[in-house]
């Protein structure tokens, strides 16, 4: 009798470790990497008020955009806030990512900012110019080179990362840099000149939310909170931004009041404007696809240009939508 107790004892206690064996893991948070950029504070935000889960999503906060590009290359990251230069490059290298939102349009927040002694992109000849190692500022120097004129060689790169482009400036490191905001508020309040900004780049300086494949594959639930988080972080800006303008400043060298100028000159995205952009591609106006490609392949960044039906997947900003409006 006691040996048939044991051993029913010992068959349940199977059952339930096969069980426990065969039930799926916990999900491990989302990993999202955001350089410093006024474009992407919303997400910020959003975590700062407690308006994301983190056990769903998990804001690394790294100092440049090829950092971002470079973790979620090799899978230390799930997504990333990613200028859509740099997805583009990303994409034509062969890693498979989609672009699942488009978060804003820089209206004069990315600039070539120079020494008081140069006047326009031309007197830049032979000028030493900091810049990061991204696709977008390759881009910009694509703009500047035709602004001034100027031969690619004609000018001496120094490739720095943008927590460092103040110090190189004041110090006399370099005659002019490659920058945004924050950076360029407090470039510009210390007198330094902007040659040429974005302003003038219609569609071509444009911020994305990256996604690997495999993980909008097995964790939709959690790309639609990421989504999610900017649209209510971008919501709350709105709603308060002197007090959102605070706690978004207290992470830069900018007051409240310089915080919202520079804010001016980005223009944040709704939920609806990103889904009308994906129907849009490729053909969109506001992103200029042809164009980025161009200037890509003239600075050797990529060779082809990716599959745009591969690279922008809709589905994620449209469910968010739908829900949005669902009563």
């Amino acid at each position: 009798m006691r040996l048939r107790v044991v051993s029913r004892s010992f068959m349940l206690l199977a059952v339930c470790l096969a069980l426990t064996a065969c039930s799926d893991p916990p999900l491990l948070p989302l990993r999202v990497g955001l350089n410093p950029w006024l474009g992407y504070d919303p997400l910020v935000l959003a975590r700062e008020r407690g308006l994301t889960d983190p056990a769903a999503l998990r804001i690394v906060e790294l100092e440049s955009s090829s950092e971002s590009a470079r973790q979620l290359r090799n899978g230390l990251l799930e997504a990333a806030g990613l200028t859509l230069a740099e997805a583009i490059e990303l994409a034509s290298s062969g890693v498979d990512i989609k672009v699942v939102a488009i978060l804003s349009l820089s209206k004069g927040a990315d600039a070539v900012v120079a020494q008081p002694g140069f006047a326009t992109a031309a007197s830049l000849k032979g000028a030493r110019i900091g810049m990061e190692n991204s696709a977008l500022a390759d881009v910009m120097l694509q703009r500047l080179l035709e602004a001034g004129a100027l031969q690619r060689d004609a000018l001496a790169l120094s490739r720095l990362p943008v927590v460092e482009h103040e110090a190189a400036l004041t110090r006399g490191r370099v005659d002019a840099v490659i920058t945004f905001e924050p950076v360029l508020s407090t470039l510009v309040a210390g007198g330094y000149r902007v040659l040429l900004d974005s302003a003038s780049m219609q569609g071509e300086v444009v911020d994305v939310l990256v996604v690997r494949s495999e993980a909008l594959s097995a964790r939709p639930a959690q790309v639609r909170a990421l989504v999610r988080a900017f649209e209510d972080g971008r919501l709350a800006l709105l709603a308060q931004p002197e007090a959102a303008a605070r706690t978004l400043a207290a992470g830069t060298d900018l007051d409240t009041a310089s915080y919202l100028h520079a804010l001016e000159n980005v223009r944040l995205l709704t939920l609806e404007d990103s889904t009308v952009l994906f129907d849009a591609v490729p053909d969109a106006r506001a992103l200029a696809l042809g164009q980025l490609v161009s200037d890509l392949k003239a600075s050797q960044r990529i060779m082809t240009e990716p599959d745009w039906t591969k690279l922008f997947d809709g589905r994620i900003a449209a469910d968010v939508l739908a829900a949005e409006k669902r009563p």
